[in-house]
């Protein structure tokens, strides 16, 4: 199950679990994005199931996790990977309701998935789970606090989950991107050509990632070829975090 799947990182990512055999729930908001995403996993051969649903709704997200459920007979694998980046703006002039959207979808959502998916994969005493942070989970910058907040916040509760869940067979794990070329940082950089020349600056690596390469960062961490890693946040930002 893959939320947050009808773009960037998400659709990647469930193209790259499809690719490895798995039967992919592609979990979005915007029911045309799964579908889409669904429609390129099936031109690749593969088996998929588009979920329209509100990561951030309780409702909506115990419903999607039972669907996928019903749907493929089980579930193996997760990545909460919807969220939002959210108005940039100083905490001063932040409103209430902008904080709550933000912390609802990006942390509120990721526990309310963490714990369905669990709930369904403690039966078979096997599972693992790869929860979206950011380097926001690890340094800030202005007029970011919402998402900041919000993403240090999913590198805690992956802790406390991997905690929790590892007597229970599943492993709970973490990604950290650093700047990744989708269509969400085009838009949250104004689709500017000169901010993304100036964010290349700020990467030893001298680029953004490609979505793909997160994506199999992401696959790794399900797999069991990461069967002893517990409550760990895999940072892949091409340097950014060690200047």
């Amino acid at each position: 199950m893959v939320s947050g799947g009808g773009a960037g990182i998400g659709r990647a990512a469930a193209i790259a679990f499809a690719r490895e055999g798995a039967s992919v729930a592609v979990v979005d908001l915007d029911a045309i994005a799964a579908q889409q995403t669904v429609d390129a996993i099936a031109a690749d051969g593969g088996k998929a199931l588009a979920i329209a649903a509100d990561m951030a709704q309780e409702a909506a997200v115990d419903a999607a996790v039972q669907q996928a459920v019903q749907a493929f007979g089980g579930l193996d694998c997760a990545f909460n990977n919807a969220g939002m980046r959210g108005q940039r703006c100083d905490v001063v002039d932040m409103s209430l309701e902008e904080w709550r959207r933000v912390m609802d979808l990006n942390i509120t959502g990721v526990f309310l998935a963490s714990r369905a998916e669990m709930r369904v994969m403690r039966d078979k005493h096997k599972g693992s789970i790869v929860n979206i942070s950011s380097i926001y989970g690890f340094v800030t910058g202005a007029g970011a606090a919402q998402y900041t907040a919000s993403k240090h916040a999913v590198i805690g509760l992956t802790k406390t989950l991997a905690l929790e869940a590892a007597p229970l067979g599943i492993r709970v794990n973490a990604v950290a991107p650093g700047a990744v070329d989708t269509p969400l940082m085009t838009k949250l950089m104004g689709g500017s050509e000169q901010a993304t020349e100036f964010y290349k600056t700020l990467c030893p690596l001298g680029r953004l990632a490609r979505a793909e390469e997160i994506a199999e960062a992401v696959l790794w961490l399900a797999s069991d070829a990461a069967s002893f890693v517990v409550g760990h946040t895999l940072v892949a930002d091409g340097g950014y975090t060690l200047r």
